[in-house]
């Protein structure tokens, strides 16, 4: 997903794309060989595009406000990616025989729009698609679905992601600066968001057999291990 919402240029998003930026600088030399625009000039451009952005929108006092409440918004992702990941699977398994129902049921819940953001990192992917799931769970569906063995708990929690995602995610909303983004800026975030996305997906591919070199792209696991020690500068 390219495009975001006002929810993602919030400080958690800023800061990671920051975080993996410096990653990417620091191994530049080596992943130069795969893209051939990938280069020390272009990791050294990306990081100042996010600092540019870090000073003139973000404030110290905001920065340390929105870290101290990113704990409630992990926890709760954790939890909401676990049940719609665990439904997923038993999904799979109980309609096993029925390919055709399994992929228009993924469609109508959201799975094949947002899980993979989601799954990544992508925190209002993550709301859009609770807020699919609960829109389009029927009760016919659902009665269909518990036939095969699905655990009502499990479904009730997913229906009830949606409210809970919505009262979080302005922790993520900038509590400093101007109320509104102007375009020319919402036009960079953007472009810095989807560039470290993409960074992200290859960088995985190229580090699939070395776990900790991967978990420094992988979106999801760098935001939600940001701390206060975020706020030093990159370099």
């Amino acid at each position: 997903m390219n495009v975001i919402s006002t929810c993602l240029t919030g400080t958690a998003t800023i800061l990671t794309c920051r975080k993996i930026a410096q990653s990417f600088s620091e191994n530049i030399y080596e992943l130069s060989s795969i893209r051939r625009n990938w280069s020390p000039e272009y990791a050294g451009n990306l990081k100042d595009r996010v600092e540019k952005i870090m000073n003139q929108y973000f404030t110290h006092d905001s920065l340390i406000d929105h870290l101290e409440k990113h704990g409630q918004f992990y926890e709760l992702m954790i939890a909401a990616l676990k049940d719609v990941s665990v439904f997923r699977a038993e999904l799979k398994v109980d309609f096993s025989h029925d390919k055709k129902f399994l992929n228009e049921t993924f469609e109508t819940l959201g799975y094949v729009d947002f899980f993979s953001d989601a799954k990544n990192g992508d925190h209002f992917s993550l709301y859009k698609m609770m807020a699919t799931f609960k829109r389009n769970m029927t009760p016919e569906l659902m009665k269909i679905i518990q036939a095969r063995g699905i655990d009502q708990n499990l479904l009730t929690r997913l229906l009830l992601y949606k409210e809970k995602l919505a009262e979080l995610k302005n922790c993520f909303d900038v509590a400093h600066g101007n109320e509104q983004l102007g375009s020319e800026l919402k036009r960079e975030i953007n472009s810095i968001y989807a560039e470290v996305k993409d960074i992200c997906r290859i960088a995985n591919a190229y580090y699939e057999f070395d776990p900790i070199q991967r978990d420094r792209f992988n979106f999801y696991k760098v935001m939600i291990n940001l701390k206060k020690s975020s706020l030093k500068p990159a370099y």
